[in-house]
C-alpha cells in the first residue's frame, strides 16, 4: 500500500515538474484572464486546489478509516492512468509550445497546431489532467477522493473545453471547424485515425 501511495505522490510531482520545465514562453505562465476565459480558469483553479488538498491527505484519511476502500488492482490501474496522463501532458506541452497557456487567450501570431498528438485529439492537455487526477485519486484508495475528483473535474473540464472551442472557432473560423471534424475531443476516433494516417 505504501509503495502505491508513493507512486501516486510521484505522479503529482511529475505534474509539477512538467509544468515547471516543459512550458515554453512567458505567456504560458500568465494567469491574467481575457474575455475568452468566461470564468473557466477560476473553475479549474478551484477544483485543482481542492484536489491538491484532498488527494495528498487520502492516506491520512485511510489511516483513520475515513472512506478507506483500498484495493490493490484499483490502485495499480489508477496509478497507470496517472502515468499515462503524464506522458500525454508532456507530448501536449511539447507540441503546443508557447500556445499552451493557463488561461484562454489569443497569442501573438497565433497558429492552429495540428501536429504531434494534436493530429489525433484536440485537447490532450485536458485529457492528461483528467487521467492524472482521477488516476491518483484511485491510486490512493480513498472513497472521498475517488468520488469527489471525478465529480468536480469532469464538469469543470467540459465547461473549459466548450469555452475554448468557441474561442478557437472565433479565431480560426473554418480552419478550426474542419480540424474539429477530423479529430476527437479527448480520444481519437477510429475513423479519424484512419483518415489522418492516409
Amino acid at each position: 500500500m505504501v509503495v502505491l501511495y508513493i507512486c501516486s505522490y510521484a505522479i503529482l510531482a511529475g505534474f509539477f515538474l512538467i509544468e515547471r520545465f516543459v512550458r515554453k514562453g512567458k505567456d504560458t505562465k500568465n494567469m491574467s484572464r481575457t474575455e475568452f476565459d468566461r470564468g473557466s480558469t477560476v473553475f479549474i483553479s478551484i477544483v485543482m486546489g481542492i484536489a491538491f488538498i484532498l488527494v495528498p491527505l487520502s492516506p491520512l484519511f485511510n489511516y483513520f478509516n475515513i472512506g478507506m476502500c483500498f484495493n490493490l488492482w484499483v490502485s495499480i490501474c489508477g496509478n497507470l492512468l496517472g502515468i499515462a496522463g503524464l506522458f500525454i501532458r508532456y507530448f501536449a506541452f511539447s507540441a503546443l509550445g508557447r500556445f499552451f497557456t493557463r488561461t484562454l487567450r489569443k497569442a501573438e501570431e497565433h497558429t492552429l497546431v495540428m501536429t504531434g498528438i494534436y493530429r489525433y485529439i484536440r485537447h490532450p492537455g485536458y485529457l492528461s489532467d483528467l487521467l492524472i487526477f482521477i488516476g491518483v485519486s484511485f491510486g490512493m484508495g480513498n472513497l472521498l477522493a475517488m468520488i469527489a475528483i471525478p465529480v468536480m473535474f469532469i464538469p469543470a473540464y467540459i465547461y473549459r473545453i466548450q469555452t475554448e472551442e468557441k474561442m478557437l472557432v472565433g479565431i480560426f473560423g473554418d480552419e478550426y471547424i474542419s480540424y474539429r471534424k477530423k479529430t476527437g475531443m479527448l480520444l481519437p476516433s477510429f475513423l479519424n485515425f484512419v483518415q489522418f494516417r492516409k
